[in-house]
């Protein structure tokens, strides 16, 4: 039987792409997340902090004017140019310049996607007592027959490692659970008249430049993450 969390015992928590990540390792890989994931190391930066917020400005606009990734990048090429900027900042400024021109690259793949801002304030997503840090950057609109339709995006950016077929398939799959996450995340956090449905709910992978909707199918994904995660919260005081 799952251990209930109580008050002296904080709630296990994990982030939407470790958790997707554990969904697609071997065994021996799956213990060694979560035990990052209950003993995190706090970064020194923020990655691609001053790249996000552009981004889903530049989305978010109705005719897409270029003038926040613009505006960005030349902040960030300064900060790149700065010799009396550490190493660490001048790096994730280069890599932020290139995720910025990366999105710009996938202006016909984002073109039928009515995005619009997101709540500021969300809650995280819980599932069978594991507390999974997901957060929508952007909600996403549409309409049908049937009524206001409701997604919402995440962007997913991360350093270039698929190299293999092997990689690809294990990315693509990662992408596919963290759609599906946010889909849950739209059905239980964001408050909205419109019906959440799976084709608007997104996992932009910026460098690789796709994006993966949550299958139409997916009530199997749905229980798979479902056992997981009362697995994790039952492991979890143990790691």
């Amino acid at each position: 039987m799952a251990r209930i969390p109580t008050p002296d015992r904080p709630q296990p928590r994990i982030s939407a792409n470790d958790l997707a990540l554990y969904m697609v390792s071997s065994d021996t890989a799956r213990m060694g997340i979560l035990r990052r994931a209950k003993n995190p190391q706090k970064p020194p930066i923020i990655r691609y902090k001053d790249a996000r917020t552009p981004i889903c400005l530049y989305l978010a606009d109705p005719v897409r004017n270029m003038r926040p990734l613009v505006t960005a990048e030349e902040t960030l090429r300064q900060r790149a140019d700065d010799p009396s900027t550490s190493a660490l900042l001048r790096d994730d400024a280069n890599h932020s310049i290139e995720v910025l021109r990366a999105i710009q690259g996938m202006r016909n793949q984002l073109a039928e996607f009515d995005f619009q801002p997101a709540p500021r304030d969300q809650d995280r997503l819980s599932i069978n007592g594991l507390e999974i840090s997901v957060r929508a950057d952007l909600l996403v609109h549409s309409a049908s027959r049937s009524g206001e339709l409701i997604g919402a995006a995440i962007l997913r950016m991360t350093m270039d490692d698929a190299e293999t077929e092997a990689a690809r398939e294990k990315r693509r799959n990662m992408g596919l659970y963290v759609a599906t996450l946010i889909k849950m995340h739209v059905e239980r956090n964001i408050i909205s008249e419109r019906t959440p449905t799976n084709r608007l709910c997104l996992s932009i992978d910026v460098q690789h430049g796709e994006v993966f909707a949550a299958p139409a199918a997916n009530t199997r994904r749905v229980s798979d993450i479902e056992n997981v995660c009362r697995m994790i919260a039952a492991v979890w005081p143990d790691l």
